[in-house]
């Protein structure tokens, strides 16, 4: 068959089996999205922390970060500007690599190590020297303080000078770890892809859960290692497979989502680990997408708040849901990071993101830790748990998360369960195949900070009122 007449082909058998798709276009309006010019509560998107869609937050973003009223440098003036560019100019490896992405990925691994932020010469900076990056002790950062005065660079924001010409902060006093480094990526997609096909090859096994993202199928199918999937969250299945086949190679890596896109069940992270511990050859690599920003007091994943994040070998969270911004991060070891950037093709062959996405990334970050986004993550809570228990009251399975499926089944009953929401003024897409499995088809609500309890009690009674459509 020629290409035009395949093409058509296949786009009409997608129609004719209702799984076509069609790009909508949308927009947001204070707490609302428009979809066709119709104003809808929205359930769709993964702007949990409703930061992407607030414009007074981003109006505040750049009047906080071209701030020039303490300084009559022109220098700092040029340079503030510089930090929020529309355009990166090149890949990280030419033109790309400017100043933000330094700080964002020092203050991400900073607070990851257990400090506010790293010591950073602002000096080597701006003279185009190598950065002199330090993690320094309580007592260290206590008399650097006193000598610049007590500034301390701020997490917020692109730090501030003290008296030695860096920003400075402390670690905590616990028992000293191997740091991380972190890896700024352009997407959650470029970043599970890259990393898994780029750093196990032969001699390697991924154990793959079987409901994990398409980036991370992709990342095992275009590497050259082994991998076999495992039935999803079931650790008795997982623990046979290592028990099989752990010996045969030289490191199997057991790959999961801390919050599954789809279904919005956490994985087993506790007993993962305790896997990992029976093994030398073991590594684990944990996707916290949907996670990151979201838990842990400091929002920095489950993980971290599950207490397990020093056995995790890999950590990869997104800037593009809870933090309303763009790119991914891959936390790892410094010589990890170091490789990645010598060997992964879609890191090195691609363009840099702008620095004004990298300056607002590292702005949201930096109030992570504040009352305000603390509040928002434990509204979302809230709100999460009272739907799900309304849910569970209806014979529904409740999630453990923001995220919660109601599974029609087959794609048409999807589709008209979408409709059914709509005519309600709320937008829930439908999720149909091959996002997910046949007769696995979707409504997913993805819940936000911007709901109220009278928009759950409309969830509810219209789930209640159509439950013959929902399995």
């Amino acid at each position: 068959m020629q290409f035009y007449e395949r093409v058509k082909a296949e786009l009409e058998e997608r129609k004719a089996v209702g799984t076509y798709r069609e790009l909508p276009l949308v927009s947001f309006n204070q707490d609302n999205i428009l979809l066709d010019s119709m104003p809808y509560v929205d359930l769709s998107s993964n702007d949990y922390l409703c930061i992407a869609r607030d414009p007074k937050f981003f109006k505040t973003f750049i009047n906080t970060v071209t701030d020039t009223s303490t300084t009559d440098s022109d220098f700092v003036e040029r340079l503030l500007l510089s930090s929020i560019g529309a355009g990166s100019t090149g890949s990280r490896l030419l033109t790309g690599n400017q100043i933000p992405y330094a700080y964002c990925e020092d203050l991400l691994a900073s607070l990851y190590n257990g400090s506010i932020a790293c010591a950073v010469d602002v000096a080597d900076v701006t003279a185009g020297r190598p950065r002199k990056v330090q993690h320094l002790s309580v007592q260290e950062a206590q008399r650097q303080m006193a000598l610049s005065g007590g500034a301390v660079g701020g997490a917020g924001g692109l730090g501030g000078a003290g008296g030695a010409g860096g920003t400075v902060a402390a670690v905590d006093e616990t028992e000293p770890q191997r740091e991380r480094s972190c890896l700024y990526l352009n997407s959650g997609f470029e970043a599970n892809l890259g990393v898994l096909s780029t750093l196990f090859g032969k001699g390697d096994l991924l154990l793959v859960d079987k409901l994990c993202h398409a980036s991370i199928i992709d990342g095992m199918l275009h590497g050259k290692a082994k991998a076999l999937r495992y039935a999803h969250n079931d650790m008795e299945h997982l623990a046979r497979l290592l028990e099989q086949h752990a010996a045969d190679y030289d490191n199997v890596v057991i790959v999961t989502e801390a919050v599954f896109s789809m279904d919005g069940d956490f994985a087993n992270l506790k007993d993962i680990v305790a896997l990992k511990h029976q093994y030398a050859n073991v590594l684990v690599y944990v996707d916290e997408a949907h996670s990151f920003g979201l838990y842990g007091e400091d929002g920095l994943g489950l993980c971290k708040e599950l207490e397990v994040l020093s056995d995790v070998d890999f950590l990869m969270g997104t800037f593009s849901k809870a933090i309303g911004s763009q790119g991914a991060f891959l936390l790892c070891y410094p010589e990890v990071k170091e490789y990645l950037v010598n060997f992964m093709r879609p890191f090195i062959y691609t363009t840099a993101l702008p620095p004004v996405n990298i300056t607002f990334t590292m702005y949201v970050i930096g109030l992570l830790k504040t009352t305000a986004m603390q509040y928002k993550r434990e509204y979302l809570r809230k709100i999460s748990a009272y739907l799900h228990s309304y849910l569970q009251e209806l014979d529904i399975a409740p999630s453990d998360s923001q995220i919660q499926p109601l599974i029609t089944g087959d794609s048409d009953r999807a589709q008209l369960a979408s409709k059914i929401f709509r005519r309600s003024g709320l937008l829930a897409m439908p999720i149909r195949y091959p996002t997910v499995p046949q007769q696995q088809c979707r409504l997913r609500l993805a819940l936000n900070c911007n709901l109220r309890i009278d928009d759950l009690d409309l969830i509810v009674n219209l789930v209640r009122r159509y439950r013959r459509l929902f399995v």
